[in-house]
């Protein structure tokens, strides 16, 4: 029997030995049910694999079950490049090496007598011809003698900080930062629990990101997670055509452009082309018909569009995302959903706003996690209600805030960084600007205390005389 993802992996122990299929993104079930009844006498096993790192989980569970002794690997769309990824893992093979994170405590030793092995009883096969390529495998009885349990590295844990539980908002330049800072926030304040998919998970609930300015042409989180413009690419049609790849329960582009007939993108259109103050400019990808009866459902379920000042902004509801791995990708084929109905309406990209219900990183990617959010987060961020001018003049401080056109929209007096925060604060949108006004307050508050002069975002100049002087009355 299956140890690791025994609930969404299809195991059949009436037979003694068998093959193993691996579907990609492709549902298990609905392959099942087209396998000739002579295929299913040889077939023990049928499972997804979503990314690389679920190679670890198939490796170990063949050691646990030496029965499963071929394996078949289903051609995909291309989604994520499982494709690909299966086609490499055939190469790791045939070289003797196994090249992908490793969740479990495999010995060299193992990964030679499996890649010995299999390298030899693994074939990619498009689905038309599974049944017809069943037939010709002649199964073995086992791949090796005994049964092997593999340790699991255990996966580090992150800070589970005291937090707000729910409604944390992030702004951004760009969807990498806005990535590398979810990342952050799970990494720190997540709640650890299950999920549906036999592992743990680090959840915050209800996150939202707003994403300014996104340069679809050169997208700012390639090369993190070894993600590529093609890939991202071939992820935007999944969001925007309307053909259901055969054997895939959904699609986000297929639930989007062809609602029970209905394309909902040409209905964005006309709703805005027709009435530019609309707040009906709101398209659904769930469907109650068909989710209600099935646990593969689409984890983006609302988009909105919004014209404000001649620009439009666009909103998606996710009711789970994987911020590790389906954040990024989601996000830019979001974008370019937005960019679609902007060259439609001739009008320019507004932000882009996305809001998760379950914001979540699995446990399997706490080691990638870790690595993206001690290198790279930065929670330098301009603030993007304006800007303080603080200077000190005739014995006070005086505040003066602007918008980014260089606007003057306030004007504050006083003589302490106390007084003039409380003024203050409603007109900062984010911690960076909280902190730097803090910093330069107190700085003015002391120049005007010790009557020295005050020049904004410059170190307050204590002279060395005085220093010295400080320095023997101290001593």
């Amino acid at each position: 029997m299956l140890k690791f993802y025994k609930h969404v992996v299809l195991y059949n122990d009436s037979i003694e030995k068998g093959i193993g299929i691996i579907t990609g993104w492709k549902n298990p079930p609905e392959i099942k049910e087209k396998l000739s009844e002579e295929a299913m006498k040889k077939v023990m096993t049928i499972g997804t694999l979503y990314t690389t790192e679920g190679i670890n989980h198939i490796i170990a569970n063949l050691f646990l079950n030496p029965q499963i002794t071929h394996l078949i690997a289903l051609k995909d769309s291309n989604i994520r490049g499982i494709s690909k990824s299966i086609l490499d893992f055939l190469e790791m093979l045939k070289n003797k090496e196994i090249n992908f994170q490793p969740l479990y405590k495999f010995t060299e030793k193992q990964v030679t007598e499996f890649c010995e092995y299999f390298k030899d009883h693994i074939t990619v096969v498009p689905r038309e011809k599974l049944n017809e390529v069943i037939k010709t495998i002649d199964v073995p009885d086992k791949w090796r003698e005994n049964i092997v349990e593999i340790e699991e590295y255990e996966p580090p844990i992150l800070n589970n900080l005291a937090s707000e539980k729910a409604g944390f908002v992030i702004h951004a330049k760009d969807v990498k930062n806005a990535w590398l800072r979810c990342a952050s926030l799970i990494g720190n304040y997540g709640y650890l629990k299950e999920s549906d998919y036999d592992e743990e998970q680090l959840e915050l609930i209800n996150v939202s990101t707003v994403i300014r300015n996104e340069d679809l042409e050169n997208p700012s989180m390639v090369g993190l997670l070894d993600i590529t413009k093609e890939e991202l690419e071939e992820y935007e049609k999944l969001l925007l055509s309307k053909e259901l790849p055969d054997s895939i329960r959904y699609t986000y582009g297929a639930r989007f452009r062809n609602y029970e007939g209905i394309d909902q993108l040409d209905y964005l259109e006309n709703v805005l082309r027709k009435t530019k103050h609309s707040r009906r400019c709101v398209a659904t990808l769930w469907n109650p018909s068909l989710d209600t009866q099935h646990n593969e459902v689409p984890c983006i379920n609302i988009y909105q569009g919004i014209i404000q000042n001649e620009k439009l902004y666009f909103q998606a509801y996710f009711r789970s995302n994987d911020m590790l791995n389906g954040y990024p990708r989601n996000v830019y084929g979001i974008l370019k959903v937005q960019e679609e109905l902007c060259k439609r309406l001739n009008l320019e990209k507004g932000y882009l706003i996305t809001t998760a219900g379950s914001a979540h990183i699995y446990s399997r990617d706490f080691n990638n996690l870790s690595k993206l959010i001690n290198k790279n987060v930065s929670f330098c961020e301009e603030d993007p209600r304006g800007y303080f001018v603080v200077e000190t003049k005739e014995h006070q401080i005086v505040v003066s805030f602007y918008r980014h056109d260089g606007i003057l929209q306030r004007k504050f007096l006083g003589q302490s960084a106390e007084e003039l925060r409380n003024k203050c604060c409603f007109l900062i949108s984010n911690m960076d600007h909280a902190f730097y006004l803090g910093q330069e307050l107190m700085k003015a508050e002391i120049a005007l205390k010790n009557n020295i002069p005050y020049i904004q975002d410059r170190e307050l100049p204590i002279l060395e005389s005085e220093i010295l002087k400080r320095n023997l009355i101290l001593s």
